[in-house]
């Protein structure tokens, strides 16, 4: 939701009597989220939204009494009715809602809030609530910018509450808290604590105003983005064609692309009118630090273009491959519409990313598996290694790793393979083209894997040797880093695991036979992470009999 308390500073302006409700606790399954907040006067609904419904329904009517009454209110409401109700909610939920008819109290708080969104400075609104053995209760608020958490400037009586503060802003979520009684209001027998994270809006910039531009800006602006469009026809760049914008500049798109500010939470796209603008507006941008950039156009176009900038030295390829072009989610979009919708979902998909951070980020472990064992004369990931087979060791370290996902690529000896497997968490996927070699495979398992996946793990399934822990320490240490690839090495040799992040998945996908991974990790040596391993495992895999030997040995003497 745009943010509520800076359509309340607007509202207030006009000295209309006003009820703000907030759904300060939720309990079971409810129509809307802790934090989400709704605008009443007496003629009803001005912003926001509880969820709709019976809920909102009944938030509205309470509202209307508390306006007329002059006192604010905090009840629970049950969804819990029974299925044959006509009016009742049946969620299956409790909501605790808080309604506020004191904002003029509050409204330098308020006011401090749009300040600081402004500033593109987060913060956390506290609300101390005192509640009364007559039902009144008493509402008083403090805004706490984060640069304020850590230090000593936090009031007396909120500094008792620095940690839940600090979890609240550190993981964007609410928190109401029973606090100590007589704590914060002298007289009030119950005191409650709503904490509630707000951050600035991100910015989305759209370079043009075209029939796309126009419907990327209405979807943005209610995905809560903060709009800005920019072309140099006033004939398209005005408030009759885009009313959904929050900012519209008339100007030379390349030039107000470079003076236009850009941080970690700016989202770009260039839907421009032709391929000299788009190139313009992405000269202006590419080497910013921003959360999105994308840009509509062919697969032939933007091969021209990546080899235009690689050539005149505009971008490094490792730069150019991180645009997404051509743009959009691959939903086979035809009209402007869809077009729209296509790349709307893609900009959801890089704020949640980006909102998850990488330590939080999908990681999926492919292991090939698929190999015709030729060296070995039979098939080697059914032969006995640890309590079970090599296939079943690696499946196991894999699986209790800190990896998301586990795939395995199968191609020969696929039934033999399965039924041994069947009882195992992972996805299979069966590689037609296994004689190919084991980039099929790779590529094979990368378009199976799931579309939430950031970075994917790759494993060998003859190398049994390594350990869970290796898996584990190329994750933390991918999590840790800026680095898009990260590949296990011993004494400066690299071996196996390797991950690379999924914005190398359509370039691997690319490769022609005879290629392997090697092919891309040393086009882009400067996003690589070594990771030093203490074991000469990552070296080694098991070909031939000999080679199994003394894998089997090394398990004895370890």
């Amino acid at each position: 939701m745009k943010n509520i308390y800076i359509n309340l500073v607007s509202e207030l302006g006009k000295n209309i009597p006003l009820a703000l409700a907030t759904i300060i606790e939720t309990k079971g399954s409810t129509p809307q989220v802790q934090g989400a907040s709704a605008i009443f006067s007496l003629e009803g609904l001005i912003k926001g939204t509880l969820g709709g419904g019976i809920l909102e329904a009944d938030a509205q009517k309470k509202a209307l009494n508390a306006i007329q009454k002059k006192i604010s209110h905090l009840y629970e409401f049950d969804l819990h009715a029974d299925i044959s109700s006509d009016e009742g909610a049946i969620c299956g939920g409790k909501a605790v809602i808080l309604i506020d008819t004191c904002q003029e109290k509050n409204m330098n708080i308020f006011s401090d809030i749009e300040k600081s969104m402004g500033r593109y400075q987060p913060g956390v609104l506290a609300t101390f609530i005192g509640r009364y053995p007559d039902e009144k209760i008493s509402i008083a608020r403090h805004w706490i910018e984060k640069n304020e958490i850590p230090g000593p400037g936090l009031k007396a009586k909120l500094s008792r509450y620095r940690e839940e503060i600090k979890k609240c802003l550190d993981e964007n979520n609410t928190l109401y808290l029973e606090i100590e009684k007589k704590s914060y209001f002298e007289n009030a027998p119950e005191t409650f604590l709503f904490l509630e994270p707000l951050f600035p809006l991100p910015a989305l910039i759209i370079a043009g105003a075209g029939h796309i531009g126009q419907a990327v800006s209405h979807l943005g602006s209610l995905l809560e983005f903060e709009v800005t469009v920019i072309d140099d026809r006033p004939e398209y760049s005005n408030r009759e064609k885009i009313p959904d914008a929050d900012h519209i500049i008339v100007d030379d798109i390349g030039k107000a692309i470079r003076k236009i500010p850009k941080t970690p939470d700016t989202y770009i796209v260039i839907v421009t009118r032709g391929h000299k603008n788009d190139a313009d507006a992405l000269r202006q941008c590419i080497d910013s630090k921003t959360a999105y950039i994308g840009m509509i156009g062919s697969k032939q176009k933007i091969s021209l273009m990546r080899e235009k900038f690689l050539k005149e030295g505009w971008a490094t390829p490792s730069r150019f491959d991180r645009v997404n072009a051509p743009i959009g989610v691959e939903i086979q979009s035809k009209t402007v519409q869809e077009i729209a919708v296509s790349i709307c979902a893609q900009l959801i998909l890089a704020r949640h990313q980006k909102q998850k951070g990488k330590n939080k980020s999908i990681i999926s472990a492919i292991i090939l598996a698929a190999g015709e064992s030729r060296r070995m004369g039979k098939p080697k990931l059914l032969m006995p290694y640890g309590d079970g087979t090599i296939i079943e060791t690696v499946i196991g370290q894999t699986v209790r790793s800190k990896a998301d996902n586990v795939l395995v690529v199968l191609g020969s000896d696929k039934e033999k393979i399965g039924m041994q497997i069947r009882n195992y968490p992972v996805e299979i996927s069966e590689n037609p083209e296994f004689r190919s070699g084991m980039l099929s495979s790779i590529q094979c398992g990368l378009k199976a894997l799931p579309v939430n996946t950031h970075a994917v793990l790759v494993l060998l399934g003859d190398q049994p040797m390594i350990p869970g822990s290796v898996i584990d320490k190329i994750i933390d240490a991918y999590k840790q880093s800026e680095k898009g690839i990260v590949i296990a090495v011993y004494n400066g040799e690299r071996g196996h695991p390797i991950l690379f992040e999924m914005k190398y998945k359509s370039e691997a996908e690319q490769l022609v036979s005879g290629s392997s991974l090697r092919d891309l990790t040393h086009k882009h040596s400067e996003d690589i992470l070594e990771v030093g391993i203490d074991d000469p495992g990552i070296l080694r895999d098991i070909d031939t009999m000999n080679d199994y030997n003394k894998e089997l040995k090394y398990r004895r003497l370890s």
